[in-house]
């Protein structure tokens, strides 16, 4: 089997299932409904990689964008806490799903069912007002930031930006965003890493356009964020302010480590690929990739 079927059969392994977006969808119903029965709810869309196509099996929570009225982000005529709503969301939410794990990840609550195998991220949300980019008009939202305060986001805006990169790159970048996702969540424990923060890099680098293979859109973008320092993103289309790699200082020193040894290995992969060194290139491959590369056919 050959480097290029070796990466087709592990993105045809890591391929969301039907049935976890089944079982996420209705699960998502539930929380839907009981926090209509406490709050002013707006919207409850999904979002996240698997609205973009990025996301990997057993690995990807399901994300849904749950926008409240403003009254419920407000106390006395000024915003509140972020942390203040998402506490209150989840004391709701743990009252209605007591058998359920419900714990706050920073900017969402994350809810893990059928003893963790599916998980379902809410992102409290309100509406900001619109934006006009390139002839189109978007809706601008605010999410918790993690701090306390709030951020702007465009999940549909950043939605477009990307699929459109997608696109140009016929598919390739979704494709190879779910690869690195795939090599983030082999290392145990895995290595820190924002969906977000590759998405829209990968998107803005235009490193996957091309007539590139896989192995060369993974170890360019390997390279890219060692030369970067896994240092935050400016966001592409000015939303959402600085987006981080990851979360903390000494996060990002793990990330470096870890982008790092994989860059050495892939490019060294190429190299012996290019030489028809095939089982030495699924070698360096089946490093980078901490045992979990498909070796044979």
């Amino acid at each position: 089997m050959s480097i290029s079927n070796s990466f087709s059969t592990l993105l045809e392994r890591i391929q969301p299932l039907e049935s976890e977006l089944q079982q996420a969808e209705s699960h998502a119903a539930s929380i839907k409904s009981r926090l209509e029965k406490q709050f002013k709810l707006v919207k409850f869309s999904r979002i996240g990689s698997h609205s973009k196509g990025t996301a990997v099996r057993r690995f990807s929570d399901i994300d849904f964008l749950t926008v409240f009225s403003r009254d419920d982000a407000r106390w006395g005529g000024r915003y509140i806490d972020s942390r203040t709503l998402l506490n209150r969301v989840r004391l709701w939410l743990t009252g209605r799903f007591q058998q359920t794990a419900v714990r706050r990840d920073q900017q969402a609550l994350v809810l893990r069912f059928s003893a963790g195998s599916v998980a379902v991220d809410v992102v409290p949300a309100f509406f900001e007002g619109m934006d006009q980019t390139n002839g189109h008009s978007y809706p601008v939202f605010s999410i918790p930031d993690g701090t306390g305060t709030w951020l702007p986001t465009s999940p549909e805006m950043h939605g477009r930006y990307f699929n459109e990169a997608d696109d140009a790159s016929i598919s390739k970048l979704a494709r190879t965003v779910q690869l690195l996702k795939f090599w983030r969540s082999s290392r145990i424990p895995p290595v820190p890493l924002s969906s977000f923060h590759i998405e829209l890099l990968l998107a803005s680098e235009g490193i996957c356009v091309g007539p590139k293979s896989y192995a060369q859109c993974l170890a360019e973008l390997f390279n890219l964020l060692a030369e970067r320092q896994c240092r935050p993103l400016r966001d592409p289309l000015r939303i959402s302010g600085i987006i981080p790699a990851t979360k903390t200082e000494p996060q990002r020193s793990d990330l470096l480590t870890s982008v790092s040894n994989a860059c050495d290995r892939a490019f060294r992969a190429l190299e012996a690929e290019a030489k028809g060194k095939t089982i030495e290139a699924k070698r360096l491959w089946n490093l980078v990739f901490y045992n979990r590369f498909p070796l044979y056919g």
